[in-house]
């Protein structure tokens, strides 16, 4: 195998694209394996109720990353298909960088939800062992992962490269925030654009929430709301990436958070509605 011990220190620099291949094809049955680990240990702490024991930001976490391996392993299925067909592109460069970069901020955030609140870790109960062991098991998934980006830097010199074209850019009516610059050949400038509303947290947080859709518990328990809340969180995504006015934003939230309430006894609405309350642009 080329990937080293050490879960995100392998360099790939001298390895071929058959050794970055052979990664790949180790990392689809490492995500399918974990994957049914977690999901049988959750039932396991569902069905010995202790899964409410369990802190809203750990079940998120727990949530996210059962829903994280389908997009996994459907974008490393990309990637091993693009190799032996010779047509690497910038795209299969990308999928592989940004889940080596997941697997970075996944890492951090199940020592940060695990270990945030400890008061439920009981560590004569089986059931917690449990947990821990979800906990154990997913976190080094993560730091195995995070190799996949060292690998998209060497994957990028066998990619395809695309040919560099003239442009015309028409422009009609007024524009902010852009900057052009006329008679210029490889040229680069650079502008600043100040701005207060932190998109990128509030895109993050959506991101969540979007997640746990695909949780049997979230469907549980929102009911006749979920159809509803599942619009608006989608409707609300469109907004801020396309950087819309922050008072429409805020209002879009603002109903996510008002569906949420309707939802009683419900961890899951608890989280979605402190993650919206928590977000730094109110």
């Amino acid at each position: 195998m080329a990937q080293g011990i050490m879960g995100g220190a392998t360099s790939y620099e001298e390895q071929s694209l058959g050794d970055i291949l052979s990664d790949i094809d180790k990392w689809i049955i490492y995500t399918s394996d974990r994957k049914k680990f977690i999901i049988e240990h959750k039932e396991r702490l569902h069905k010995n109720k202790f899964w409410d024991k369990i802190p809203f930001d750990f079940q998120l976490t727990i949530l996210t990353t059962i829903s994280y391996f389908d997009t996994i392993l459907f974008d490393l299925e990309l990637v091993r298909t693009a190799i032996p067909n010779n047509c690497i592109t910038e795209r299969e460069v990308k999928l592989l960088r940004n889940i080596g970069r997941k697997a970075v901020e996944y890492n951090n955030e199940y020592s940060r939800t695990y270990k945030g609140d400890r008061y439920w870790h009981d560590y004569g109960n089986p059931n917690f062992r449990v947990a821990e062991e979800i906990y154990g098991k997913g976190r080094d998934y993560f730091v195995t992962m995070q190799d996949a980006g060292n690998a998209a830097y060497r994957l990028e010199d066998y990619m395809e490269k695309g040919q560099i074209t003239n442009n015309t850019l028409n422009i009609s009516g007024s524009v902010t925030g852009t900057q052009i610059q006329q008679g210029s050949i490889n040229s680069s400038q650079t502008m600043s654009v100040e701005n207060d509303f932190d998109y990128e947290k509030v895109i993050t947080a959506l991101d969540k929430i979007q997640r746990i859709f695909r949780s049997v518990d979230f469907q549980e328990d929102f009911g006749e709301y979920t159809e509803e809340i599942k619009k608006v969180v989608t409707e609300t995504i469109e907004m801020v990436q396309k950087q819309e006015e922050h008072t429409k934003i805020k209002k879009a939230l603002t109903t996510i958070k008002d569906i949420a309430m309707r939802v009683t006894s419900s961890v899951i609405a608890s989280g979605i509605i402190e993650m919206i309350k928590q977000l730094p642009i109110w």
